[in-house]
This record gives structure tokens, C-alpha cells and sequence, in this order.
């Protein structure tokens, strides 16, 4: 008995140092993907699957938060290494987006009004600490990828983790007082700029070299999405400036909005068009990596979104749309959530087999 307890230990032991070295820290966007389907729920109606979705997310965010303080206690170096590393660096702002939108589902789903400003300052934290880091420590590394392996979609987390914090930061209380309108409506335009300061390089990556079929990772669906929150974005702060704060840039922020949806739209079709190519060239991968949720976040987000934007320019979707595109990217995020589960058993398993062999007596 002594034995069989020590084993299991020394197993626990083995998928707890595995769970540290791969956890990558843009699991987080696990939290985007649920946190943007539970508001879509909550927006179509859902609403008892809305709230069982901001438990479940919860949860994974506590999980996330764990693992993530647990591989920087254990390996600082490793994590600061990766931060600065253009390839996998930008990664680091999934955390401050996936913090923002668990903060809106509890803003929107709840009454405890203190929760949503904790993480909302928790949000603002990490993306100051992050992005500066990234960025500089990038600037200023001597390793740095070449130009197609370093420069993917997940640079365009820069624009979503900026704007989430103002989705959050613009509904929250206090959101109408004049410093707060600033500071919202502030990096709403910073994290515009940042996204026309990316795209052009990776338009110009796409046409103008060589790119691999199998080169179009789930990250390039960020390059809809970025537009998509930053629609989403302006919405909430229209509201806020309706309300009196700055309600002279009204119209301004009306046309941004217009324009952010529109080019979100239109990217969401060539990322469909090249969809169905790689599915008739035979070339899609269908192994799960964590990079998938970068695939169901930005469709979730383009719903709901679009939901807040004709209601701005005046446009009620019927209901029946509202639902069956809900229903939609639920059922995306499910089948993307099964996937994650087999690939989490299977892992499991492969090591608990592993140390079996490497245990047993030669």
C-alpha cells in the first residue's frame, strides 16, 4: 500500500512539473473564447447557459492564474525569455484580454459591481507591465526571429488587450466621470494605431513572400477579431459620451466604429475564402493546440459586436439571426472544447505511461 501511494505521488508529481514547462501563458485566450460566448449568450437570450458558462470560466481563470504564477515562481527566466521573444512574447497579452472579458461577463451577468473593477485594475496592471516589457524587450534583444517566423496575427494582440480593458472600463461605475471618458477613449485610439501600425506588415507578409499553405495558424483569425473588439470598443464608449462626457467626437467615434466593423467584416470573408481553400488542398491540421481558441474568439467576438453595431447605426436583427448565430459560435466553442479535453486525457495518459516504463524494474 506505501508503494502504490508513493507511485501515485511520484506521477502527480511528474504531470504537475509537465503542466508547468508547456503551460503556454496564452491559455488565456481559453477565457477570451468563453468569457465573448457567455456575453453572446446573455445578448441572444441564453441566459441560464450564459451564467453556467461565467462559472466554468471562473473557474478556468483560477486555474490559468495558478499555473501561470506557479511556471513564473519555478522558472523566471523562462518566462522572461519568452516574453521577449517575438514569436511567442505577444502571447503574453492573452492574460490582460482574458482578465477583461471574465471582468465584463461579471459585469453584465452580476451585481457584485466591486469584481469587475478589481479585475478591470488587475487588467490595466498587467498591460502596462506587459506590453512595455514585450515591446522593448523585443526592441532591444539580439535574438530576434526573421521577419515570416517572428510576425504573425498574435501581434495584433496588442489592439485586443487594449480594448478590452475598455470594453470593461467603459461599462463599468465611474465610467462617465470625465477621467475615466479620457483614459478609456485614450487607448481606444492607441490600440487603433497599434493595429495599422501591424496590419500593413502583415498584408505585405501575406502578398509579397513566400507563405507556406500550412503557414495560416489559427493567429491570423485575430487580424478579424482586433477589429471586431475595437467596434465593440467604440460602441461602449458612445454610450459613455452620449451621457455627456465629450459628446462633441460623438459623430467621430460613430464613423471609427462604422469603419472597424466593416473592414472586420471583410476580413472575416477572406479568412473563410482561405479557409475552404486549405480544406480542398487538403492541408488544414486538425491536431488541437491552444493557439484553436484564437480561431473561436474573434468568430464570437464578430457576433456579438455586430449585435452592438447596428443597434448603434439604427438596425434590429431579426431574432431569429440572433440566436442561430449564437447557437453557431456555441457550438464551435464546444466542439474546440471537446478537442482541448481528448488532447488534455491523452496527454495524461502518454505521461502516465512514460513514467510507468521508466519506473518499472529493468
Amino acid at each position: 500500500m506505501p508503494h502504490n501511494h508513493s507511485k501515485i505521488t511520484s506521477t502527480l508529481h511528474t504531470l504537475w512539473a509537465q503542466s508547468l514547462t508547456h503551460f503556454p501563458y496564452n491559455y488565456f485566450a481559453l477565457i477570451m473564447a468563453t468569457g465573448i460566448i457567455s456575453l453572446g449568450c446573455q445578448a441572444a437570450g441564453f441566459h441560464s447557459l450564459a451564467f453556467g458558462l461565467l462559472i466554468l470560466n471562473s473557474s478556468q481563470y483560477v486555474i490559468c492564474v495558478f499555473l501561470a504564477l506557479s511556471k513564473f515562481i519555478a522558472s523566471p527566466a523562462v518566462v522572461w525569455r519568452d516574453l521577449i521573444h517575438s514569436d511567442k512574447g505577444p502571447g503574453f497579452l492573452t492574460m490582460v484580454a482574458g482578465t477583461c472579458m471574465l471582468g465584463e461577463q461579471y459585469d453584465t451577468l452580476t451585481e457584485l459591481t466591486p469584481l469587475p473593477f478589481i479585475l478591470l485594475s488587475a487588467g490595466i496592471v498587467l498591460y502596462l507591465l506587459l506590453i512595455f516589457s514585450m515591446i522593448a524587450g523585443v526592441a532591444m534583444s539580439e535574438d530576434k526571429c526573421s521577419f515570416n517566423q517572428g510576425l504573425d496575427g498574435l501581434w495584433l494582440l496588442c489592439t485586443v488587450a487594449g480594448c478590452s480593458i475598455v470594453v470593461l472600463g467603459a461599462g463599468t461605475e465611474g465610467a462617465a466621470t470625465r477621467p475615466q471618458a479620457i483614459f478609456c477613449t485614450a487607448l481606444w485610439a492607441i490600440s487603433i494605431m497599434l493595429y495599422m501600425m501591424i496590419i500593413p506588415m502583415i498584408f505585405f507578409r501575406w502578398l509579397f513572400t513566400s507563405v507556406n499553405k500550412r503557414d495560416f495558424s489559427p493567429s491570423w483569425w485575430i487580424n478579424m477579431g482586433a477589429l471586431a473588439i475595437s467596434s465593440l470598443a467604440g460602441t461602449k464608449l458612445l454610450a459613455v459620451h452620449n451621457a455627456g462626457a465629450f459628446a462633441t467626437i460623438t459623430p467621430i467615434i460613430t464613423a471609427i466604429i462604422f469603419f472597424l466593423w466593416a473592414m472586420a467584416l471583410w476580413w472575416l470573408l477572406l479568412l473563410l475564402t482561405i479557409f475552404f481553400w486549405r480544406l480542398t488542398s487538403r492541408v488544414l491540421d486538425y491536431r488541437y493546440v491552444p493557439g484553436d481558441w484564437s480561431i473561436v474568439f474573434p468568430s464570437g467576438m464578430i457576433v456579438v459586436a455586430s449585435f452592438n453595431v447596428l443597434h448603434v447605426i439604427g438596425i434590429t436583427p431579426p431574432n431569429w439571426l440572433i440566436k442561430g448565430s449564437v447557437v453557431c459560435v456555441f457550438l464551435l466553442w464546444f466542439i474546440f472544447y471537446i478537442r482541448m479535453l481528448t488532447s488534455l486525457g491523452k496527454s495524461c495518459h502518454q505521461s502516465c505511461k512514460r513514467k510507468a516504463i521508466t519506473d518499472s524494474p529493468r
